[in-house]
């Protein structure tokens, strides 16, 4: 139980931004950046709490394997929405030996780099936050623990509590808190040779015996990642990898190219379908849109090549392989080009629908749209050819069988079910994003306590225009606002980076611009607190396209 607050003045924060991953570093340098355009705040103050002891890396660019790759073009990596360069631009200043220890040579924005690279770079970037803050005049300070709860309160401030340290009263919080753990197998949890995520790689390898049997639940990019960090460290027992549909996700072809502009599935082209259909769009409109889309680029609208062959996983990624490498495939482009409106086109799309999506589309949707670079399929490929990796379809439960040490794995098969028994199991069904399940203090602090509710699509309820929390009867919290995976049942894509630095840079501006307008606060003083409709003409109504995944 939290300790209740203490009597007296308190401490105060202008901003608090509660973690220091990729996305609560993309949106304080942005905040900043946003500050440094249009002074005149005075001298606020800032607190990030984040309990690595260098920010900017997070959970998902951690010191790890160079094996571990982006699924991402490094051309489409930033932390500056508005300048998607960023990334490519600081790997160019870098000492070329040092970049060759992680196997890179020349630098091209099309290529997928070794994870622990950007954050490397995410690291850079909040050196130049501590250095951007100190010209500003804005004290600018690291607290190195997590933070346990948070609390609007009824003047509108908001109360953080960290697990160590002073509490503080801020007049805006952002919570970047990053992924919540995969709930799937709590039951395995302390059991012998369970990792309950693949991350980072360099535990998988240090950790499983190179001639084990291992069992991967789950075949996205998750499982990709953890078969690749295998056969890079030399793994030389059985690998299966096992799902409910067996389908790898989709080889990216490296000759795509971004097209230039989409028609239909822009910011303003979306509005304007939704507009012909009633003021919404349903999953037939989207789908015919995207067809448009990639018939507008002269692309295949081959059942196969769009929804994948319907084939056994080798046979099927045999074929991935040899379209990716032989030419460009413009639905990819297409797809990938939707991120610069993926939100908006969710928006529009009413809530029955998005039942319906996430009912029968989302596995298929998963699959094809997050794709995976040529480098790993080909580790993949080697894998198959030798025997040592296969993959199921068929998945129905895991248990740990105490007095064999062994994981029994579920399958059914068109035989009827079968059990197949390894040594290690490694959960890659992705982090989970049940708000309501989860066991994360702060998240369900804000639930019991009526603060926040549950997105029925996944993490917390916000408001669209601001991103702020809605409360248990439905009221937008003014001064909370949510980035990173808990926003997904709003802005939908909320995995890739350029999705989550242009919804950073959105907020960031609108927040710098709130507390430009009042002077910092006293503690004891509510301060002016302006209202979500106010919020909302600070955010840029067509932000600039982003290149994406």
């Amino acid at each position: 139980m939290m300790a209740a607050p203490s009597a007296g003045r308190q401490a105060a924060t202008d901003l608090a931004i509660v973690g220091g991953g990729s996305v609560g570093v993309s949106f304080l340098y942005q905040f900043l950046l946003a500050l440094q355009a249009a002074p005149g705040a005075g001298a606020l103050t800032i607190h990030l709490f984040e309990p690595q002891s260098e920010p900017g890396p997070g959970a998902a660019y951690q010191d790890d394997l160079r094996s571990n790759l982006l699924n991402i073009p490094a051309g489409n990596m930033s932390a500056r929405a508005d300048r998607r360069l960023d990334f490519v631009d600081w790997l160019r200043e870098q000492d070329p030996g040092w970049l060759a220890g992680y196997g890179v040579g020349s630098i091209d924005p099309a290529d997928f780099l070794p994870r622990p690279l950007f954050g490397a770079y995410m690291r850079a970037v909040y050196a130049r936050c501590r250095q951007l803050a100190q010209a500003l005049g804005a004290t600018l300070s690291h607290v190195p623990s997590r933070v346990g709860r948070v609390a609007p309160l009824a003047d509108g401030r908001v109360r953080v509590e960290p697990e160590a340290g002073t509490p503080l009263l801020a007049r805006r919080v952002v919570l970047c808190n990053g992924n919540l753990p995969s709930q799937a197998f709590p039951s395995l949890e302390d059991a012998p040779g369970y990792f309950n995520s693949p991350y980072p790689v360099c535990t998988l390898t240090a950790g499983i015996a190179p001639d084990a049997s291992v069992c991967v639940v789950g075949t996205s990019l998750s499982a990709v990642d953890a078969v690749a960090a295998l056969q890079q460290a030399g793994h030389r027992g059985p690998i299966l990898c096992a799902s409910r549909n067996g389908r790898l996700p989709s080889v990216r072809s490296p000759h795509n190219r971004a097209p230039d502009a989409l028609q239909r599935l822009s910011r303003d082209g979306a509005v304007a379908l939704a507009a012909r259909h009633g003021g919404a769009l349903t999953l037939d409109v989207v789908w015919q849109a995207l067809r448009d889309e990639v018939l507008a680029l002269n692309g295949s609208l081959e059942d196969d090549d769009l929804l994948g062959p319907d084939r056994d996983a080798r046979s099927a990624l045999e074929e991935e392989i040899q379209r990716s490498a032989a030419a460009p495939r413009p639905w990819q482009a297409v797809a990938a080009a939707t991120n610069a409106a993926v939100d908006q086109i969710w928006h529009l799309i009413p809530d029955a629908e998005r039942r319906r999506f996430q009912s029968q589309w989302r596995s298929l949707w998963m699959a094809r749209r997050a794709t995976f670079p040529m480098r790993n399929a080909l580790k993949l490929q080697a894998l198959f050819d030798t025997g040592q990796l296969a993959v199921a379809a068929g998945y129905c439960g895991s248990v740990h069988d105490a007095a064999s040490g062994l994981f029994v794995t579920r399958l059914r098969t068109p035989r009827g079910q079968v059990e197949h028994r390894s040594r290690y199991l490694i959960n890659a069904t992705s982090f989970s994003v049940d708000a309501q399940r989860t066991q994360d203090p702060l998240v369900s602090g804000l639930l019991r306590e009526g603060h926040a509710q549950a997105d029925p699509h996944g993490g917390l309820a916000l408001d669209y225009g601001t991103g702020c929390v809605k409360n248990a009867s439905g009221r937008v919290q003014a001064g909370l606002s949510v980035l990173g995976s808990l926003a997904g049942g709003t802005y939908f894509w909320t995995t890739s980076m350029d999705v989550n630095a242009r919804l950073a840079r959105d907020q960031a501006v609108r927040i710098a611009a709130d507390l430009r307008a009042a002077p910092a606060t006293d503690p004891e003083s509510p301060g002016d607190i302006p209202s979500p409709a106010k919020w909302t003409a600070h955010r840029p109504p067509h932000p600039a396209q982003a290149a994406s995944s």
